[in-house]
């Protein structure tokens, strides 16, 4: 028993540990991928920027929460309905701040490579 919440606790981590994208993108569609040589990206506007800073702050609280829960889930079960209601929850703390996933999944993936945005965001917090 002990092994299963240990596994269940580590797959809870690497899922909710890489980010809300990776949960997002279950949700609703998967973050777009630039590879070098496309043309830049379309610009993100600043109103959408403070948007995903907003929603980013509660997805990070609910990846907080749920990973605690997770860590102590009884079976893979529990742990299964657990993950779920994390990632609806998620995708409510984003249509709550008036983003679609799709548009914060492209953020959150761009933000990883982007120095700029990533300043322009933390201008936002």
């Amino acid at each position: 028993m002990n092994n299963l919440k240990t596994l269940t606790a580590a797959v809870a981590f690497a899922t909710f540990g890489l980010g809300a994208p990776a949960v997002m993108a279950q949700a609703g569609g998967a973050p777009q991928q630039y590879e070098q040589g496309q043309p830049a990206a379309t610009p993100i506007s600043d109103d959408n920027l403070k948007k995903f800073v907003e929603a980013d702050k509660e997805v990070a609280e609910l990846r907080d929460e749920f990973s605690e829960k997770l860590s102590n889930a009884d079976d893979q079960e529990e742990a299964q309905k657990l993950q779920l209601e994390a990632q609806e929850k998620m995708v409510e703390a984003v249509q709550d701040a008036d983003l679609d996933v799709a548009t914060y999944n492209e953020i959150a993936t761009r933000m990883q490579t982007d120095p700029e945005l990533q300043q322009r965001a933390e201008s936002h917090r």
